[in-house]
């Protein structure tokens, strides 16, 4: 059982090892294992190559950035910490309380504003907290951390961390929100916005 989405994949990965490994000494009744995920206050199945679902959080990040779907006010901080994790785990084998502080990410950055601003955002607290709410568990008291976050602050936060994801890799965001329209312009203004506040005093 883990959280963190690295720790997931690496131990899949020595899972399926040992699968295969038995495969090849022909062991007549060779190890399985299963999948499972906390969704919706249940347990389900975990969709290991589902790109779609990754997709969909991006959408609704944009989307709920874009004044839209407030209805997911409540899930907005878990879902930007699902894609900016499960981004830095796949791009840079970085977990999320890494990812805006390695100078060697930060690097790729297109400009040092943005790498400043990125740097001293702390996304790995407000979106940690958020998450995992790891402090209201052991004070058995306030379990809705990011509620306490502005409604404002929490769409600031969803453009930033898509901004973050699109200034280090393009593409990646364009294609999986290809079905959105004029999303690159829109993406361009947001990182503008950005820029701007990174060269406030």
């Amino acid at each position: 059982m883990t959280h963190d989405l690295m720790t997931f994949f690496d131990v899949h990965k020595l899972f399926e090892e040992i699968v295969d490994s038995c495969k090849q000494k022909r062991y007549p009744n060779p190890p399985k294992f299963n999948r499972f995920e906390i969704h919706n206050c249940g347990i389900v199945p975990f969709r290991y190559n589902n790109r779609q679902e990754y997709t969909e959080i991006l959408k609704t990040i944009f989307a709920y950035g874009n004044g839209e779907m407030v209805e997911y006010e409540m899930v907005i901080g878990n879902m930007m910490r699902q894609a900016l994790e499960a981004f830095s785990t796949f791009q840079y084998r970085k977990g999320i309380e890494n990812v805006s502080t390695d100078s060697t990410i930060l690097a790729l950055l297109p400009e040092p504003e943005y790498r400043s601003y990125y740097r001293n955002l702390m996304y790995r607290l407000v979106l940690h907290g958020g998450s995992h709410k790891e402090e209201q568990i052991k004070a058995m008291k306030d379990y809705e951390f990011f509620s306490i976050i502005s409604e404002t602050e929490k769409k600031r936060t969803a453009k930033e961390v898509l901004c973050f994801i699109y200034l280090l890799n393009k593409r990646h965001v364009l294609e999986h929100l290809k079905e959105v329209n004029n999303v690159e312009i829109v993406l361009e203004r947001w990182c503008a916005e950005v820029k701007t506040r990174a060269a406030m005093p």
